[in-house]
């Protein structure tokens, strides 16, 4: 069976636990050993299969599966989220949209987020915090589309990394998730992480001044991009 190899940067705390819980296939985040000299964020290996694999990342609980054989691709994608939504809630689980179609699972307060490339599917559970992920597979179109999404900050440190267009796509489609702020204008109302902040982001917000967020992965690998994001209290001015 064909087994998706995503590369997760994720930032290890010591009080957060990172674990993989499925069967009989696994996704599985290894986390190398800490150090003084080790930076906070750290690279681990996660991998997923056609069934649906699930891993702790900080708060979140994230499940990722592989598209499967349906009549139409969006057939294929219907199919993979209710295994995804079963394997998190269970097989009652009710999926709901709000106005402005961000979904949501009747009878729970739980923040969820979900996205689906050409071939894989994920969904973010959070608890504490509205939640955003993307996955994406590598588009030629993205390097035409950048300038109109990208800040020329952003577009300068991004648009110099290998890959560093996708990853900056998903990272901004995984905030717009979490932000619940339609309409904010995707090249100056959503920051990217630049420079020393490594894993902050900002969304501007309808009443003035910008919502933080929290990066918990954002890499590519050889199959395609993920992003996810957490919204923290903290407000800027």
């Amino acid at each position: 069976m064909t087994v998706l190899f995503f590369a997760l940067t994720i930032k290890a705390e010591p009080s957060i636990r990172i674990s993989a819980s499925c069967s009989p296939l696994s996704l599985a985040i290894s986390i190398p050993s800490r150090s003084r000299s080790r930076p906070s964020w750290e690279r681990g290996i996660s991998r997923c299969s056609i069934l649906p694999a699930a891993c702790l990342v900080g708060p979140v609980r994230l499940y990722v599966c592989r598209l499967g054989d349906a009549a139409s691709r969006r057939d294929a994608e219907v199919q993979a989220v209710e295994a995804l939504l079963r394997r998190a809630f269970g097989e009652r689980c009710v999926l709901s949209h709000d106005s402005e179609g961000a979904p949501f699972i009747a009878g729970s307060d739980v923040s969820i987020s979900i996205s689906h490339s050409r071939t894989h599917a994920a969904l973010a559970v959070c608890g504490r915090c509205p939640v955003g992920v993307d996955i994406e597979t590598r588009r030629p179109q993205l390097a035409r589309v950048a300038p109109r999404v990208l800040s020329p900050a952003e577009l300068e440190v991004y648009g110099a990394e290998p890959d560093g267009l996708l990853r900056a796509w998903t990272l901004k489609e995984a905030l717009y998730k979490a932000a619940l702020t339609p309409g904010v204008d995707f090249r100056s109302g959503i920051v990217l992480p630049l420079g020393d902040k490594k894993n902050e982001a900002t969304v501007a917000s309808p009443a003035g001044g910008a919502m933080c967020f929290e990066v918990l992965a954002s890499e590519v690998s050889e199959d395609g991009a993920l992003g996810l994001v957490v919204r923290r209290q903290s407000f800027v001015p």
